[in-house]
């Protein structure tokens, strides 16, 4: 998990900037900006992770042995790290998406798909997968899990999106 939250701080990185643009653009009642914002976002947060997932897939072993010195177990964790990469392109789509409903002041979605993979889909996968795959349903957990919250996530922000109707900005007071 430190390794996936290190490797995912890029992405953080676009999120944080993505939110006063998103959020600006839709109080301006800017639909179109948003849409785009949104469209370039995901885009680039996919092609960073894209890069990071094929880094840890060619270094896998290199990042394992940087934790322990044991071979079988450099073996064992390079083999989970790249089952828990293998969808973290589509953990962006998930962080772009939870993050547009919270820069558009929408609370609850932004914390319900957020809380989809850890809370929703991983943890129940964790407990179920294990019982029929043995070892290997703990690592098959992560991209199902990933894959489920970036469906939820892409098919609510494209239903969100559709017909946005972004408030209209107000008129400033006359002094």
């Amino acid at each position: 998990n430190r390794v996936m939250m290190f490797a995912l701080f890029p992405v953080i990185g676009m999120v944080q900037g993505f939110l006063p643009i998103v959020g600006y653009n839709y109080g301006a009642g800017n639909s179109a900006r948003v849409r785009q914002s949104i469209s370039t976002s995901i885009k680039y947060a996919v092609s960073v992770t894209t890069l990071i997932l094929i880094l840890f897939i060619i270094f896998s072993e290199q990042i394992a042995s940087s934790f322990t010195q044991d071979p079988v177990l450099i073996k064992e964790s390079s083999y989970a790290l790249v089952f828990v990469f293998l969808m973290s392109p589509l953990i962006a789509v998930q962080m772009i998406g939870s993050g547009y409903f919270q820069a558009i002041g929408k609370a609850l979605p932004a914390l319900l798909l957020t809380l989809t993979k850890q809370g929703f889909f991983l943890i129940p996968l964790v407990l179920i997968m294990p019982k029929f795959l043995g070892v290997n349903g703990i690592w098959y957990s992560f991209p199902i899990a990933d894959l489920l919250s970036a469906l939820v996530t892409w098919l609510y922000l494209q239903k969100a999106t559709k017909n946005m109707i972004a408030p209209k900005p107000q008129e400033a007071p006359a002094l």
